[in-house]
């Protein structure tokens, strides 16, 4: 298998120190309600050998699930991080499993769930301890194995919670998946994947695990997680946190969005270095990233925009009464047709959104175990002329079920007039091929 470790060439130019000393972030806030360190962890001593059991990699051909793939469910915790008008939306049409420490405490989730108008029936509950609200950072990633079979893979926990770090094997158990062990301390705030092999994070990965190299850290990620380009980045939020979903996302294989800040905001290069290199950089499907900006200046009120949950056909952005709300709101609208982007308010009390912890820190999506995968390398600019054109795709159904023939069509329409079809055929075991004719050299 061919490895590309962008992180020991193309990425050097990330790794430049950067002053921010005029840069001031939020005033200090309750270690409670952030993703902070408590004040009691912070005496815990650093664990730089944990005691976590690695296993052997997942076998095969590895894939780490994308985002914006299909989801079966969403994982959240009780007490709950998140406010009531995003729980009933989630349960509104897809399955909402909820952290509880006990059978007891599922009935009181249940209670509330009722008095507040959530649709029970889509929820169901996993008694599992926890220490903490942020089930992005400690919850599941899934994969697929080169064997189209699900599995979880764990990861040391890069916070001293022990609970949280337990949830992984749990939801692999409740879930009756596989469940593999990759020791290498990670959180889920600081990853990306773009379900095509590549995947993205800050440097917290390598301040994480001093005991390796860059080189190793990639070898990790791609034996455990398929991920054959990691670029590791830059923080540009300047922030403690340096987790990338505090000012990036995969929306799509080829299009990521960049929080922005002012030419006066000393984070300014940095940002703009960073977009720079994806959109310099090309993406799975062989072009440069797409890349979108969303104004994210940060103070009060938070700007926490990047920071939301893609669910299926569904974007939820978290917003706060700021008057770049709706800005937001239409970055996601341009970058996304197709999708209904919702905005979720969360602007008081204890467990309002923060610019560095929001919607997409607190909610975890959980992959449809049996969705239909297809891989398509979209054709892109000029092509030479032929008299048909031959189109590709791996098409994978990871339920075990059978293809229906007659349903494997290209549609595609020539200048703009009606949709065409034509079959796809059966090339070499998930290949699928047709070809689209009948059209001249000035076509479109």
């Amino acid at each position: 298998m061919k490895r590309f470790y962008s992180v020991l060439a193309v990425l050097l130019f990330f790794f430049c120190s950067t002053s921010f000393a005029q840069w001031m972030p939020d005033s200090k806030p309750d270690y409670r309600k952030l993703r902070y360190l408590s004040e009691e962890e912070m005496l815990i001593p650093v664990r730089t050998n944990i005691n976590f059991t690695e296993t052997p990699p997942p076998p095969g051909n590895v894939r780490l699930v994308a985002e914006y793939e299909p989801m079966q469910a969403v994982l959240i915790r009780y007490p709950f991080g998140i406010p009531y008008t995003l729980i009933r939306a989630l349960a509104s049409d897809i399955q909402l499993i909820t952290l509880v420490a006990s059978n007891n405490e599922a009935n009181i989730v249940l209670s509330l769930y009722q008095n507040n108008n959530v649709n029970t029936a889509n929820c169901s509950f996993l008694v599992a301890p926890t220490n903490s609200y942020w089930t992005r950072d400690y919850g599941p990633w899934f994969i697929f194995d080169g064997n189209n079979q699900p599995g979880i893979v764990d990861f040391p926990y890069n916070r001293p919670r022990p609970n949280d770090n337990n949830v992984p094997p749990r939801v692999a158990e409740h879930l009756n998946i596989n469940l593999y062990g990759m020791n290498l301390m990670h959180t889920g705030g600081n990853m990306m994947s773009d379900g095509f092999k590549i995947g993205a994070s800050t440097d917290l990965v390598y301040e994480d695990n001093t005991q390796l190299s860059a080189s190793q850290v990639a070898q990790k990620m791609d034996d455990y997680l398929g991920i054959e380009r990691y670029d590791v980045t830059i923080d540009p939020l300047a922030d403690y946190i340096k987790h990338i979903d505090c000012w990036g996302k995969y929306l799509a294989p080829d299009k990521i969005l960049l929080g922005q800040v002012l030419p006066s905001d000393p984070r300014y290069n940095d940002f703009e270095a960073v977009a720079n290199y994806f959109a310099t950089t090309p993406s799975a499907y062989g072009y440069p990233y797409k890349v979108y900006r969303v104004y994210t200046p940060g103070g009060n009120p938070a700007t926490p925009y990047t920071n939301s949950l893609i669910l299926n056909n569904k974007v939820f952005v978290p917003t706060t009464g700021s008057q770049h709300d709706n800005a937001a709101i239409a970055v996601y609208q341009q970058a996304m047709p197709g999708y209904e982007i919702i905005p979720i308010q969360h602007s008081s009390g204890n467990t309002r959104w923060q610019n560095t912890d929001a919607l997409h820190c607190r909610t975890h999506e959980v992959a449809d175990l049996g969705m239909l995968f297809v891989n398509h390398m979209p054709l892109y600019g000029l092509q030479s002329w032929q008299d048909s054109i031959q189109l590709t795709a791996a098409i994978i159904p990871y339920s075990g079920q059978a293809l229906i023939d007659d349903s494997l069509r290209i549609f595609y329409s020539i200048n703009g007039q009606d949709y065409n079809s034509v079959s796809l055929s059966n090339s070499n075991e998930t290949a699928y091929s047709g070809y689209i004719k009948n059209y001249t050299g000035n076509d479109t």
